[in-house]
């Protein structure tokens, strides 16, 4: 079982490291289309879109590294003030709601993916660069598989780790 998280939490670290990575593009797109703008006073019509495709492949890929590392945000009022027995099912709460709303998201997403391929679907912003958004769609599924594995992985550390 050992092996299987290690792999789970080590797929969530390499899709967090290719997705801190996508920075740099979103970053020269950002740039060039501010300066295209604000200097010549026509900035492209791909670079809209093009900073929503890697902003929101990026986000996607990165949330289970992000649950790995326990980086999201947290609430940490009622915690502290609870021990033992009553913090585990707290955890386990919060974790399950995870879990179910990763697997949920997944199986939408599968399904909007199918359907977006599908109809080989094009963007809804009416410009001249009109791009095929279907690829794209994709990522919610695989972003959603990876939260839930992670999700998961972090579900059984919370029961079992240190009980082998």
């Amino acid at each position: 079982m050992r092996k299987i998280i290690a792999a789970f939490e080590n797929l969530s670290k390499v899709s967090g490291k290719i997705a801190s990575f996508m920075v740099i593009p979103l970053t020269l797109v950002v740039i060039y289309t501010v300066i295209m703008r604000r200097f010549f006073g026509n900035s492209p019509d791909w670079g809209f879109e093009v900073t929503i495709f890697i902003f929101g492949i990026m986000i996607l890929l990165m949330g289970a590294d992000t649950l790995r590392t326990k980086g999201h945000i947290t609430v940490d009022v009622i915690q502290p003030l609870i021990k033992g027995k009553a913090s585990l099912i707290l955890s386990t709460f919060v974790n399950l709601l995870i879990v179910i709303t990763s697997f949920f998201l997944l199986i939408k997403g599968f399904e909007l993916a199918i359907e977006s391929t599908r109809i080989m679907e094009h963007s809804a912003h009416q410009t001249s660069f009109n791009p095929p958004i279907w690829w794209f769609k994709w990522f919610i599924p695989i972003g959603a598989l990876l939260l839930w594995l992670q999700s998961l992985v972090e579900l059984y550390k919370l029961w079992f780790e240190g009980r082998e």
